[in-house]
């Protein structure tokens, strides 16, 4: 399927959040609580926490589904183990009844803490892993939902990036294409106390950053942007990307894991969380991440995050949701509704589909020598294939509803993508040494009939 395919409620904003820490609120008196608190802050989905005893009930996620709120349905098993195939069949088949479409079983098996001690410390954790949820995800497409793959801690006790590859890599070769079909990827995409772009551009913008090692001068996923991280992983596994549900995101209030950043405050935390509503509304995200899910809109009775929810045990709550409430909210953009409204009207505000900016620091496209005499006979085959407008001019760029930045200079390569993301264009830059290592990168996208490398299109 494409990601425009898969299913999304109506008049769906993006923006969700994270609801209670606990299996107990699931009565009467708070599903009409909150869907009158979820119709004022914009939201379009919510992720429920239960276990196999205890799923979410029927009329809750009805109700849910009728106020055009998707419930993403997480399946607690702690400590991570075998699951009952015939009930998780069972209780999948159940929730597709009522309207459920995404589910997905275990949360963050990349921690020591989910598992027990001897389990987590045997021989082959990511294989053993997957031993479990393959059949888990096989039960869920049976059912006719649309499996998720686990959420992974960012960082975690196994690096996630080293345990989300082994994983999609087993995926792949165990032969389960038909469950790809419908395949998404839960995420959890904490921002932490750093800037909301912090690792916008992935592995390609950020190369010499290793696990649990982020060189002085890069910036690793350990961010808002961690999805572009993940992506690089999907695409390289799997030939495509993959549609991503996240399951929490956001800044948690009092946290500071980056010294070099202020704490993230109750003031910085509804800043930003508007910040980041306005983004998934606008579209200034990837096609593929198609909702947010900030954590969380309330403690459960015994959870000692009390300091995390939004809306607290005394009835007070966080600048953020006031601040959210007053955001003027609009249906999620995609680049597909661009399209479509192209072929409705036939005007565009942006005329250009695709421009390639070639940049060449120090010289310019009539210099005799340095990198420009090279960069556009590198990307000739290229071009012809896919045809984009080819130029120099970053303001001529701007016109463009997407851009590929090919250059030399990293630095100047990331520039000009802050300049144009800035302006609206959805942008990818290509920082290249050498002829002919443009050559090879283009080639294999010719290859592989892909134009871009991580945009939609």
């Amino acid at each position: 399927m494409r990601i425009d395919q898969f299913p999304r409620p109506r008049g769906d904003t993006g923006i969700g959040f994270h609801y209670h820490g606990d299996l107990h609120h699931y009565d009467r008196q708070s599903l009409n609580f909150w869907l009158d608190e979820l119709r004022d802050l914009g939201a379009s989905w919510l992720v429920l926490p239960s276990s196999l005893d205890q799923p979410v009930p029927e009329y809750f996620l009805r109700e849910l589904i009728a106020a055009h709120v998707e419930p993403v349905i997480r399946v607690d098993v702690w400590p991570i183990g075998p699951v009952d195939r015939s009930r998780l069949l069972e209780v999948c088949r159940d929730y597709a009844s009522w309207g459920v479409y995404y589910l997905h079983v275990y949360n963050e098996p990349n921690l020591a803490t989910q598992w027990r001690m001897e389990e987590w410390a045997a021989p082959g954790l990511v294989e053993r892993f997957a031993a479990m949820l393959f059949p888990a995800l096989e039960a869920m497409h049976q059912a006719g939902l649309f499996p998720l793959i686990t959420p992974l801690a960012p960082g975690g006790h196994y690096w996630d990036l080293t345990f989300l590859k082994q994983l999609l890599a087993s995926l792949a070769r165990d032969d389960h294409e038909h469950v790809l079909d419908r395949l998404g990827v839960c995420i959890h995409n904490y921002a932490s106390n750093r800037p909301l772009a912090w690792g916008k551009g992935g592995p390609e913008r950020w190369p010499y950053v290793r696990p649990y090692n982020c060189p002085s001068g890069s910036q690793d996923h350990r961010g808002f942007c961690l999805f572009e991280w993940y992506d690089a992983i999907v695409r390289d596994q799997l030939g495509r990307s993959l549609p991503m549900i996240c399951g929490e995101t956001g800044l948690v209030p009092g946290t500071q894991n980056d010294a070099s950043f202020p704490v993230a405050d109750e003031m910085l935390h509804g800043q930003r969380s508007v910040e980041l509503a306005r983004m998934v509304m606008d579209g200034d995200v990837p096609d593929y991440l198609l909702n947010l899910a900030f954590w969380a809109l309330a403690a459960g009775d015994e959870d000692p995050t009390e300091t995390h929810a939004w809306y607290k045990r005394d009835t007070s709550t966080l600048p953020a949701v006031g601040a959210i409430k007053q955001l003027k909210k609009h249906p999620r953009r995609f680049s597909w509704d661009d399209s479509a409204n192209r072929a409705t009207t036939g005007e565009s505000t942006r005329p250009i589909y695709h421009y390639a900016l070639l940049q060449a620091p120090g010289s310019s496209p009539g210099s005799p020598d340095g990198p420009a005499r090279w960069l556009l006979p590198a990307a000739m085959e290229y071009v012809a294939h896919f045809r984009p407008t080819v130029g120099f001019s970053v303001d001529e760029a701007r016109r463009a509803s997407r851009v590929t930045v090919i250059g030399t200079d990293p630095r100047g390569v990331a520039s000009a993508e802050d300049t144009l993301s800035q302006a609206g264009c959805l942008v990818e830059g290509l920082a290249v040494s050498s002829e002919n290592e443009l050559r090879a990168v283009l080639g294999e996208l010719v290859q592989r009939g892909r134009r871009f490398r991580r945009l939609p299109g």
